[in-house]
């Protein structure tokens, strides 16, 4: 008897501890960060497509280079991005408002005077791709009618 009492509680004490420890193996499986996919395109091959649409936005170097804050009344708007693919070796200007929904426009101008533009309303808006490799590339945005211009990246 005493015996079954040792085991029944020993039982317990390991059921109590695997309880215990699953939530931690599933939250450890949860956390596993997907392989990303490449994009499908590169170089003067993205000129003009999304950046979304293509994976260039995702590509695991993607990034934010230049950002000017969108001002109105000496209240901040929203800000304008200047974007970078490495993988891609293209640039986009993407503008977000922190206002609300807004009548957005961004675009992306080349050294050579190059552009790529977009605009609608909403709260985030992209250009289509430049491609910007060894060039010299600045992001323009407006929110609402107030404008903000990267310096070159």
């Amino acid at each position: 008897m005493f015996s079954r009492r040792i085991a029944s509680r020993i039982g317990v004490g390991f059921g109590a501890l695997a309880l215990a420890s699953a939530p931690l193996a599933a939250y450890a499986a949860d956390t596993q960060v997907p392989a990303k996919a490449a994009a499908s395109c590169s170089n003067q091959g993205c000129n003009g497509k999304d950046p979304q649409a293509t994976g260039c936005s995702q590509t695991y170097q993607a990034r934010n280079i230049r950002t000017a804050a969108i001002m109105s009344n000496g209240k901040q708007l929203g800000w304008v991005e200047l974007r970078w693919s490495p993988y891609c070796g293209n640039n986009w200007a993407r503008v977000v408002s922190t206002a609300g929904s807004a009548s957005l426009a961004a675009t992306a101008t080349r050294s050579d005077g190059a552009k790529m533009s977009g605009s609608g309303k909403g709260t985030v808006l992209w250009t289509p791709m430049i491609f910007g490799r060894d060039l010299c590339v600045s992001a323009t945005g407006t929110i609402n009618g107030a404008t903000a211009t990267t310096s070159c990246g």
